[in-house]
């Protein structure tokens, strides 16, 4: 366990970005939110996929949220560009099992880099404010289903899990049932068609999450 990571938000506003985005969640002074997004790391910028994880990255940043991927090529490095592109903070969580895919995407400005291949999804599934996913392939899925059960079972804070797609729905309806995912348990996900939507989703999300956690600390008894 352990890993190295470079200082994150200090002020709510991204380090070095000439046009950064306003924060439309409540958020405190020392840090902006973040989202996660996951998505397959073989697709290329010819790629729908591809157009669609750097068009999110903009959308996110452009609504005042840092984008947290897994560093590397694909829809990770599409998003990373996106955000970037738009003034945003872009943070990658790298593993030494991957560096054979080569150097991290250029576009990464706070690197968190960890000697094994659980500790990048630890650091995703507890650090982001909000999730999104792209398409992608097991890798993908791995992170979804591990940040749906952490959320559904509060191993982690509220947070809103977002499938950006189409290509989800009938994902959701196959997985759909008792033998399979409750149905009490697809309320902790939604699925988004656009990348607008996606992003808007989650930073509806993160709000919500939000307000519900400070509701929830101001219901607590006072200390006699």
């Amino acid at each position: 366990m352990g890993f190295l990571i470079a200082p994150l938000w200090h002020d709510g506003r991204p380090k070095g970005c000439p046009t950064p985005g306003m924060a439309l969640v409540p958020t405190p002074t020392h840090r902006q939110p973040i989202v996660a997004v996951f998505g397959s790391s073989t697709v290329r910028e010819p790629d729908a996929a591809w157009r669609d994880a750097h068009v999110l990255g903009g959308e996110l940043a452009r609504r005042g949220v840092a984008t947290m991927t897994g560093g590397y090529g694909g829809a990770m490095a599409a998003a990373s560009r996106g955000a970037h592109e738009a003034g945003g903070h872009v943070i990658g969580v790298t593993v030494d099992l991957f560096a054979r895919r080569g150097a991290v995407n250029p576009c990464v400005r706070d690197r968190v880099h960890t000697p094994d291949s659980f500790e990048p999804l630890r650091h995703l599934v507890h650090s982001a404010d909000g999730f999104v996913a792209a398409a992608g392939s097991i890798g993908t899925l791995t992170e979804v289903f591990l940040v749906w059960t952490m959320v559904s079972v509060e191993g982690r804070e509220p947070a809103p899990i977002v499938l950006m797609g189409p290509q989800w729905h009938e994902w959701l309806a196959v997985h759909r049932g008792p033998a399979f995912v409750p149905e009490r348990l697809h309320a902790f996900v939604e699925v988004a068609d656009t990348p607008a939507l996606a992003a808007q989703a989650v930073v509806d999300g993160i709000a919500r999450a939000r307000g519900a956690g400070v509701a929830a600390a101001a219901r607590q008894p006072t200390p006699a």
